[in-house]
């Protein structure tokens, strides 16, 4: 059997596939047909069920950048935005021994994976059919998910990171870009974990979980109605770093269309927007791409040259006033 690693892309789904199904027999699910959806971090496969219902699994790689158990405190907040505040966020469904993730294996993929079972979010993703009132209420409810959030849970459950440092998912790799870049990426690290530490000294409010990847990929239009998407990335922090990442995502799309404006009035007609001093807003930025920096070398992006370059263009255009 050849190396998974030696595979083509549509070669390792071939068998993701298998080890999907071994998953899926591990719930109270006739399963009728089991077919690939996309491909990211992690793998999604839709699971069909005979009596019509349908189904996403979520298969992990075989390496983790997110802390153990996080996967339980991300079911156990899903629910909780369900049934306390009747949020529009996926269900989790359990295993028929009631847990929420199981572990699967398959001839010709490296080590297990773990895998979770949502329902199926009807829709198209936000990000591929942008329009103001779907981004409009797709800010409200960003405000109602951290409403809900500031009275759920006073500490950080198990399996939360706390947002506190600059690169906080997986080890970082930045270092391997020092002969090509020099002391930029740890002079930009500096920069913003200094910014960091004062907002923790600091705090506009008490730290609470945040959904950790508020971008239009991960909301979900169908109808009208927008559902919220993929809490695995949950961190306990302030609101002003959720919605720095939504801003960033959103001004990607078209920085002269107005969709990071009407994220915030949408924001605005549930609670106050998040406000922060200047350097601190610019720093929050600074350290989401640098996360995505990481992000990207640790899971060996496609393009990966040009992903990193586009980055530290942007890192360096932030240190410039520094470096003068």
């Amino acid at each position: 059997m050849r190396a998974f690693e030696s595979l083509t892309r549509p070669g390792q789904n071939r068998r993701l596939r298998a080890l999907a199904i071994d998953a899926l027999r591990q719930y109270d699910l006739d399963l009728a047909r089991c077919s690939f959806v996309d491909r990211a971090f992690n793998t999604v496969f839709r699971a069909d069920a005979t009596d019509g219902t349908a189904h996403a699994l979520r298969v992990s790689p075989s390496f983790r950048i997110h802390a153990d158990g996080c996967e339980v405190a991300e079911a156990a907040w899903l629910e909780a935005l369900r049934r306390d505040a009747d949020l529009p966020v996926p269900r989790v469904i359990p295993a028929r021994d009631g847990s929420v993730v199981v572990w699967a294996s398959s001839d010709g993929v490296p080590d297990a994976r773990s895998c979770v079972l949502f329902e199926w979010v009807r829709g198209h993703q936000l990000r591929e059919h942008l329009r103001a009132d779907h981004v409009h209420r797709a800010g409200a409810l960003a405000a109602l998910v951290h409403e809900q959030a500031a009275g759920y849970v006073s500490d950080p459950p198990a399996g939360v990171i706390v947002a506190d440092h600059v690169i906080y998912f997986g080890s970082p790799r930045l270092e391997g870009l020092r002969s090509t870049y020099g002391s930029l990426l740890d002079d930009a690290v500096d920069r913003a974990q200094q910014a960091l530490d004062q907002l923790w000294r600091d705090p506009p409010h008490r730290p609470h979980l945040l959904h950790g990847d508020l971008q239009p990929g991960n909301m979900m239009v169908h109808r009208n109605h927008v559902v919220l998407l993929d809490f695995q990335d949950l961190v306990w922090g302030f609101d002003v770093l959720d919605v720095s990442i939504a801003r960033l995502a959103f001004e990607r799309l078209g920085a002269s269309d107005p969709w990071a404006a009407a994220f915030r009035s949408g924001y605005e007609s549930v609670r106050p927007w998040p406000a922060a001093d200047p350097e601190i807003d610019s720093a929050l930025r600074a350290a989401r791409r640098l996360n995505e920096l990481n992000y990207g070398i640790t899971v060996g992006l496609p393009d990966l040259d040009a992903f990193v370059a586009r980055h530290v263009t942007q890192l360096e255009e932030w240190m410039t006033p520094r470096m003068k």
